[in-house]
């Protein structure tokens, strides 16, 4: 019998949940090569982002644009390098079937290339799912029912959100925004504002550590970085309010979304989307007052959670453990 595992790729980290064992794996989705022909794979993981930037004749990549593989074969690479280092210990590599969180509106061809990358990985198959769905059973919410349910997932690369009911989904769309944009939009902010270069790692630090909506928080931190009139380092104050101002018009444009998704709401579950508002999800949700910021741009209440990046790989546990779960989604054809 195959081992069923649940893999979760992300932009910022790939999560890996082993039936009987749990999660046993999250780490950033970088590869590090020693070459240029990107052959050999030197580290992955959280080995590979300690050598971004630093290590000599190296090149770190990831194999994901905007929350989607755009490079399989690295991704391959990467999957296959995460899986051996799951069973080193192992005399022989378990036969794995795997259940994958994907985005939202990938064309046909797009969902041949994930399967292929992971069966070239090593996996028996793989079983493809909506993260946006995911993300909702992992929040606990009904999603194999009559109720309607409007999720918003805010990932590291890209947001996805569905309008979901009888565990499928009514209406949704994905759009290219997520903690990874917000990076290369803080870096340009501050290069224009301060100038000074950072890199977007730096820039991730920075929106993690002062990023907030809350208009009158007057947090700040020092960002070292190059400035670009005498290239010498240079140390400057930056404040939650600069944050604040550099994506707010990207969630504006969610939230504006996610108002189109709603507005095509069938009416006999219109009344579940307004007494229950809206679920959100990923990473980025974790940022203070953006319930609220949602909350006053939709006109309906807003529910988080605790440590929403890991809902996604939680409701692929879940669905692994319940075959009433997974039949309904079959039969609501989000499987």
């Amino acid at each position: 019998m195959a081992l069923k595992i649940a893999v979760k790729p992300g932009a910022t980290y790939t999560s890996i949940f082993a039936e009987g064992h749990g999660l046993v794996l999250r780490e950033p989705t970088l590869v590090a090569f020693d070459d240029k022909n990107r052959r050999k794979v030197r580290a992955v993981g959280y080995e590979a982002l300690s050598m971004q930037g630093k290590a000599p004749n190296v090149s770190v990549v990831s194999p994901m644009t905007d929350g989607i593989v755009s490079e399989p074969d690295v991704f391959t690479l990467m999957l296959r390098e995460f899986l051996n280092k799951i069973f080193v210990d192992y005399i022989f590599k378990p036969r794995m079937d795997a259940f994958v969180a994907i985005p939202l509106g990938l064309t046909l061809a797009e969902r041949e290339m994930y399967e292929d990358a992971l069966i070239d990985a090593g996996v028996v198959s793989a079983t493809l799912i909506p993260g946006v769905i995911l993300a909702a059973i992992g929040a606990d919410l009904p999603v194999g029912t009559q109720k309607g349910i409007m999720s918003v997932n805010l990932g590291g690369g890209r947001t996805d959100m569905a309008l979901l009911s009888y565990g499928g989904i009514l209406n949704g769309c994905g759009v290219a925004i997520g903690g990874s944009a917000f990076d290369r939009a803080v870096v340009d902010y501050i290069v224009g504002r301060y100038g000074i270069r950072i890199d977007a790692e730096a820039a991730k630090k920075l929106r993690e550590d002062v990023g907030t909506l809350v208009e009158n928080d007057a947090a700040y931190c020092n960002v070292s970085g190059m400035d670009i009139s005498s290239d010498a380092p240079q140390l400057v104050p930056v404040h939650a309010s600069d944050i604040r101002e550099v994506i707010t018009p990207y969630l504006v444009r969610i939230c504006d979304l996610t108002k189109t998704i709603i507005k095509t709401c069938p009416s006999n579950i219109a009344k579940d989307i307004m007494t229950d508002g809206i679920s959100l999800t990923g990473g980025v949700s974790n940022m203070p007052g953006i319930g609220e910021f949602f909350m006053k741009q939709l006109g309906l209440p807003v529910t988080r959670y605790s440590r929403p990046e890991y809902l996604q790989i939680t409701g692929l546990s879940k669905l692994l453990g319940s075959e009433v779960l997974m039949d309904q989604l079959v039969r609501g054809g989000a499987v």
